[in-house]
């Protein structure tokens, strides 16, 4: 959607062997980020295809080539050979996940997912209700404000807020700032921290910018807006590695909703969905011409089974959450299917590992095997 934008400050987004020029904002909108990226295929001599749909991608039991098929827009097929596959299908992958209420066949206005939405002007002069309260939720709602359009964003459930005046200093002043260290050795120290210490660490600077955000917090809950304080209550990063959701990094959502610009529903649940809007459990309504699900996406290997068929599916391990030794579990990684690799996360993650799944690539499973 147009309204999309950055919520990493620069320095923790450069990409590997050429750095965002200096004079690159701090947060980069979609637009600016996706010309950006045509420029770094060129300069790196990748040989990109897009407007391209897989279609399958199958493996031989023998030699574990896979076989991928694709199909261009102008409706021509090719097979690929490969001996490497690696998915990079977004921060969780998957399809865009929409529950699923009584009535919604019979609604008289529109159902979108985000990753459906296009830009608000779209739906001038409408009632917008956005059913979620994260990342996606505060971007989209923000730009229907800025439109002078009527938007309400239904919260199923708390959400964790930060700062991006506070908490980005808080986190990474040291590492990823004007003033950190190259990069490369920025990442060289965050990997050095084991995921459960950092938790711990996490826990205490999740109180420290709770303090420093107080005035945004407290307005957010004056509006009956639900806050808590992340995965276990250490805040974003552990709700990152863990759950891939469930939080806002404040680039100025929150003051919409402190100033009224964007209403606020929450405290119930929706019972149906009716012809002209929704109506909750507590007995409440809300009149809506576009109900847009900012919900998130399904389990990452709905994208495996459609691709690859049950069989992978099957096998591939879970993405994202850590196992007890605090290591992410499916991802960057031994996926248990030869030959194939999940590849998800922001930029900086992908930055990083990517060395680690190029490295896999180089090694044939018996050399490396040992050494998992």
């Amino acid at each position: 959607y147009e309204a999309l934008c950055l919520h990493d400050p620069v320095w923790y987004d450069h990409m590997p062997y050429i750095p965002f020029p200096a004079t690159w904002p701090v947060f980069a909108p979609a637009k600016k980020l996706a010309n950006w990226l045509e420029y770094y295929a060129d300069a790196m001599e990748i040989n990109t295809w897009t407007s391209t749909t897989v279609l399958s991608a199958t493996q031989d039991a023998k030699t574990k080539i896979w076989d991928v098929k694709v199909r261009k827009t102008d409706g021509t097929e090719r097979i690929f050979h490969a001996k490497h596959v690696v998915l990079a299908t977004g921060f969780r992958g998957g399809k865009g996940y929409v529950p699923t209420y009584p009535g919604m066949e019979s609604f008289k206005g529109q159902i979108l997912h985000s990753l459906e939405h296009n830009r608000a002007t779209d739906h001038t002069g409408k009632k917008v209700v956005v059913v979620g309260a994260c990342t996606s939720a505060h971007d989209i709602s923000v730009d229907y404000a800025d439109h002078g359009i009527d938007v309400t964003m239904f919260q199923r459930s708390s959400t964790y807020v930060m700062s991006t005046k506070h908490g980005i200093p808080t986190l990474m002043e040291g590492r990823y700032s004007e003033v950190a260290p190259p990069v490369e050795i920025a990442d060289k120290l965050s990997a050095s921290m084991p995921n459960l210490v950092l938790a711990g660490i996490s826990y205490r600077a999740t109180r420290t910018i709770a303090e420093l955000d107080k005035e945004i917090l407290d307005g957010l809950n004056a509006r009956g807006f639900k806050t808590n304080m992340g995965y276990k209550d250490c805040g974003l990063i552990p709700s990152v590695l863990a759950k891939a959701g469930g939080y806002y990094m404040d680039v100025g959502g929150s003051q919409y909703i402190i100033d009224g610009k964007i209403k606020v529903k929450g405290g119930t649940e929706i019972k149906e969905i009716t012809e002209g809007g929704l109506t909750f459990e507590d007995g409440t309504q809300l009149a809506a011409d576009v109900v847009l699900f900012c919900t998130g996406l399904s389990d990452p290997r709905h994208t495996v089974r459609t691709i690859f068929g049950d069989d992978v599916a099957e096998k591939i391990k879970p993405a994202w959450g850590v196992d007890e030794e605090g290591e992410i579990n499916g991802v960057w990684a031994d996926s248990g299917v030869h030959g194939l690799y999940q590849m998800m996360g922001n930029l900086a993650m992908c930055r990083f590992f990517s060395k680690h799944v190029a490295l896999r690539t180089w090694f044939p499973r018996t050399k490396w095997k040992t050494r998992d």
